[in-house]
C-alpha cells in the first residue's frame, strides 16, 4: 500500500514539473492582452446656424406733396398746356397738393380726385407755396422727336389723302411721333407700326402740334421732295392750310371764368395768361376776369394790356362788365375794339373795385380759323 502510494505521490510530482516547463513563468511579456476598442466620445452634432433672413429693403423714400394756394380762378388740365382739355377749375384761395413741376417750371401737377387719374395740371404762376418749398420735376420722358398730339378720333391712312387706305384708328389724346408733312400741309406723315415702312399720314386738322413748321416735305410715297430755287417743292404747288386742329373746349363762360384774378399791392399785380380758340369748330371763345386795384376804391385805375398771337386768325376782344359789354374802352381806342393782336403795353383806365371781363374769340373767315394766344395784364401801383 505504501509503495503504491509513493508510486503515485511520484509520478504526480513528474507530471507538475512537466506542466511548469511547459507554461514557463508568467511574466508580463507572456500575458496577451487583448485589447478592447473603446467606443469615441460622440461628438455633439453640430447645430446649423438659423439661415439668416435679408432684411427687407428699405421703402424707397417718397416725396409728399407741397402744399400750394391758388390765387386765380384757373383750369386744372389733362397735361402740362394750354392744348390739353380742361378738367374743371379751382376758385381763388383753394388749397392744392402739389406732386411734380414741368420741364420747365411753368405747370404744377395736383391731386385732382375728379380726374381719371386722380390728378391734374396747373399753371404755376397761379399757385403759391412756401418759401423754399421744393417741388421735385416731372420724371416722364419727354419725346425728343416732333411731335404731336390727337383732338378728336381720326383714320391713319397710308397715303396724304382720303382716297388712300385706311390702316386704322387713332383716339383722342393719342401722341404721336411726326416725320413728315406732304407738300401743301395738310397731311402728317407719322410713326405708325402697322403702316407700310412703319409710317401712316393723318389730317392736320385734328392733330395739335407746334412742330409743323419744321417737318420735311414728302412726296404721296414718303420720299423727300427737292425744294427749287423759291423755296417751293418742285412740281408742287403750296397753299395756306391750317397746320393745327381745333382748339380743345375748355367750357368756361362769363360766369365761370377761364381765370379770375383780383389785384393787390401785396399780392398780385400782374398776370399772364395764354390758350387757344377756333372758328366754325372748336371752342370759340375765352372768358378772362380780373378786378383791378387801386389806392382809393372806385378812383380810376390804370392797367397795361399785351397780346401776342399765332396761328391763322384773328382774335377779337371785348371789354365786359356787370353782364354789360362795354363800347368805351377807356384809353384804348374803340376803332379797334379796345385790344388787338400785336398790342405791347397798352394804356386802360378803369375804376378800381370793381369786376371786368374780357371776351376773346376766335374771328370768322374761310375754313378752320385758329388762334393761340398769350394776354398779359399789368395793374400799375
Amino acid at each position: 500500500m505504501n509503495r503504491l502510494l509513493l508510486w503515485k505521490l511520484a509520478i504526480l510530482a513528474v507530471t507538475l514539473t512537466l506542466l511548469a516547463a511547459a507554461c514557463g513563468p508568467l511574466s508580463p511579456s507572456n500575458v496577451t492582452v487583448t485589447p478592447t476598442l473603446a467606443s469615441p466620445t460622440p461628438t455633439p452634432s453640430q447645430t446649423p446656424l438659423p439661415t439668416s433672413t435679408p432684411l427687407p429693403p428699405s421703402p424707397i423714400a417718397t416725396v409728399a406733396p407741397v402744399e400750394g394756394t391758388v390765387t386765380a380762378q384757373i383750369n386744372v388740365r389733362s397735361g402740362p398746356g394750354t392744348t390739353f382739355d380742361s378738367l374743371g377749375l379751382l376758385n381763388t384761395g383753394q388749397q392744392v397738393q402739389i406732386l411734380v413741376q414741368s420741364a420747365d417750371g411753368k405747370w404744377y401737377q395736383v391731386l385732382y380726385p375728379v380726374a381719371p387719374q386722380g390728378r391734374g395740371w396747373v399753371a404755376a404762376q397761379y399757385v403759391t407755396v412756401a418759401a423754399g418749398a421744393e417741388i421735385p420735376p416731372d420724371a416722364t420722358p419727354t419725346p425728343s422727336a416732333p411731335s404731336g398730339r390727337v383732338t378728336q378720333r381720326l383714320n391713319v391712312r397710308s397715303g396724304p389723302g382720303m382716297t388712300f387706305n385706311s390702316l386704322g384708328m387713332l383716339e383722342p389724346e393719342t401722341v404721336v411721333t411726326l416725320t413728315g408733312k406732304n407738300a401743301t400741309a395738310s397731311w402728317f406723315q407719322i410713326e405708325y407700326a402697322a403702316g407700310p415702312g412703319g409710317r401712316g399720314w393723318v389730317t392736320v386738322q385734328y392733330v395739335h402740334t407746334e412742330a409743323a413748321a419744321d417737318l420735311p416735305m414728302l412726296d404721296d410715297n414718303g420720299n423727300l421732295l427737292t425744294p427749287a430755287a423759291d423755296g417751293t417743292p418742285s412740281g408742287q404747288v403750296v397753299t395756306p392750310t391750317p397746320t393745327v386742329g381745333p382748339a380743345s373746349a375748355d367750357y368756361d363762360s362769363s360766369s365761370a371764368s377761364a381765370i379770375q384774378v383780383t389785384f393787390s399791392p401785396f399780392g398780385t399785380r400782374q398776370f399772364s395768361y395764354t390758350s387757344d380758340v377756333s372758328s366754325p369748330q372748336g371752342d370759340a371763345e375765352d372768358w378772362v376776369a380780373f378786378t383791378p386795384y387801386a389806392s382809393l376804391t372806385g378812383s380810376p385805375a390804370s392797367l397795361l394790356l399785351s397780346l401776342i398771337c399765332a396761328g391763322n386768325g384773328n382774335l377779337e376782344v371785348e371789354l365786359w362788365q356787370n353782364s354789360a359789354l362795354l363800347n368805351d374802352w377807356g384809353g384804348l381806342a374803340p376803332a379797334v375794339r379796345g385790344l388787338a393782336c400785336g398790342d405791347q403795353d397798352k394804356l386802360l383806365e378803369l375804376i378800381a373795385g370793381i369786376p371786368y371781363h374780357l371776351r376773346l374769340r376766335a374771328a370768322p373767315g374761310d375754313g378752320l380759323r385758329y388762334v393761340h394766344y398769350t394776354l398779359t395784364v399789368f395793374n400799375i401801383p
